[in-house]
C-alpha cells in the first residue's frame, strides 16, 4: 500500500487520511460481506464453504488493515502535541484491546452447540455465521461510507497535516 500511496502522491493524487481510513473501513467490511455471501449462497451439503472464500476475506481485510493500522499511527505522530506524542501512541495500540475484547464477544456470539467438539446443528451454524458477518460487514461498510462523506470536513480539522 506505501507503493501506491506513494505512486499517487507523485501524481498529486494521494488520498486524505480520512480518506484513507474510510477505504480500509470498507474493505474489512467488505471482506466479512465476502464471508456473508458465501455462507448464504456457496455451502454445499455439509454445509461448507470454499476455502476461496476465506482467502478472499483475508485479502480484503488485510488491504484493509494496511489502510488504517500504518496511516493511524503516522497521523497520531503528526497530529499529537510533541510532548505527548508517546502518549497518544500508547493509546492507539490501547484501542487495539477494546478491538480484541470486541473480536471476543462476537466469537461468543457466533458460538454454537457441540457435542465432543463436533456441531451439532451445522445448518444454524452457517445461518449465525452468515448473520453476524453480514452485521459486521455491513456495519463497516456503513462507517466507512460515513466517513468518506465527513472527510472534507475532518481534513479542514487536521491544519493541513496530510
Amino acid at each position: 500500500m506505501a507503493a501506491l500511496w506513494v505512486w499517487l502522491a507523485k501524481r498529486n493524487a494521494e488520498p486524505s487520511t480520512p480518506v484513507k481510513f474510510s477505504f480500509g473501513l470498507m474493505f474489512v467490511g467488505l471482506g466479512f460481506l465476502v464471508l456473508m455471501w458465501a455462507a448464504g449462497n456457496m455451502a454445499n451439503a455439509d454445509f461448507r464453504v470454499p476455502l476461496l472464500f476465506l482467502f478472499l476475506t483475508y485479502f480484503f481485510h488485510t488491504v484493509g488493515e494496511l489502510c488504517l493500522s500504518p496511516v493511524g499511527l503516522s497521523m497520531i505522530t503528526k497530529l499529537s502535541v510533541g510532548r505527548v506524542v508517546g502518549l497518544m501512541m500508547g493509546v492507539w495500540f490501547l484501542s487495539s484491546s477494546v478491538a480484541h475484547i470486541a473480536a471476543g464477544l462476537i466469537a461468543k456470539a457466533t458460538a454454537t452447540d457441540t457435542v465432543a467438539g463436533v456441531v451439532t446443528d451445522r445448518a444454524l451454524a452457517l445461518e449465525t455465521y452468515g448473520s453476524i458477518f453480514g452485521t459486521i460487514g455491513w456495519v463497516g461498510v456503513g462507517v466507512g461510507v460515513f466517513l468518506l462523506l465527513i472527510s472534507p470536513i475532518l481534513k479542514k480539522g487536521m491544519a493541513g497535516v496530510h
